[in-house]
């Protein structure tokens, strides 16, 4: 039976890669994201059935339409990011600014755990995949808000990941160092490079091997080196 992988803020980096990368293996996708042209051409690039959903992942109302129009979902990816976002340090940090990223990289892959893990749970099977950046454990204060909500994500995933352990259900967390080359973030910060990158399909391999392994918590990748960490027996 084919399973189907659903990569929540599906964009031209990381999770068009991830996209790839399962297809490759026989999932089918679905992907989910706010503009409708750029699912589109995203989906274009995938070698393998692929269906597009428009949805903001903070809009919990759509969010949960969108996974009861998907189906069951074999695993879930959710990198999103946005790239509108505000950024500050800690000094003057207001609350809008930290509301914001709590919402987009704490609060919505909450909500969207708890929308399909009980389908999983229910099956014995499944895969809660989650992407943020590497301020979760090294504080960047130029981004002190989007650090903390990524420190709060990790912390969530190791919660979770210990009260699913040996149902079946894998949790586990990738910590991405960096930019990654042809995403969004690029396009709008070094469109002209000269900034350290990282290669999304080789992002993608490490998402696929925390899948297929689940024997390991956490991975953090840099652009200089691969950092395993949070060995643990899923």
């Amino acid at each position: 039976m084919t399973k189907t992988l659903a990569v929540f803020g599906a964009g031209s980096g990381l999770g068009l890669a991830t996209a790839r990368r399962f297809s490759r293996a026989g999932f089918r996708v679905a992907l989910v994201g706010r503009t409708q042209s750029k699912l589109d051409t995203l989906a274009a690039r995938i070698d393998g059935e692929a269906r597009t959903f428009v949805a903001d992942v903070t809009d919990h109302e759509r969010l949960a339409e969108v996974v009861a129009e998907i189906g069951d979902i074999d695993v879930v990816a959710f990198g999103a990011t946005g790239m509108d976002e505000v950024v500050a340090g800690p000094v003057g940090l207001d609350a809008a600014a930290l509301r914001f990223q709590l919402e987009l990289r704490l609060v919505a892959p909450v909500v969207l755990t708890g929308l399909v893990l009980p389908g999983m749970l229910a099956r014995g099977s499944g895969a809660l995949l989650y992407a943020t950046g590497i301020s979760a454990i090294e504080p960047v204060p130029m981004i002190s808000n989007v650090g903390a909500a990524a420190a709060g994500l990790r912390n969530y995933v190791h919660a979770l990941h210990g009260e699913i352990a040996g149902k079946g259900v894998y949790a586990g967390l990738l910590m991405v160092g960096g930019i990654v080359r042809g995403s969004e973030a690029q396009q709008r910060f070094v469109p002209d490079g000269g900034f350290p990158m990282l290669e999304p399909d080789a992002l993608a391999e490490h998402l696929w091997d925390l899948y297929t392994g689940r024997d390991q918590l956490e991975r953090a990748v840099k652009p200089e080196l691969s950092v395993a960490a949070g060995k643990t027996e899923a």
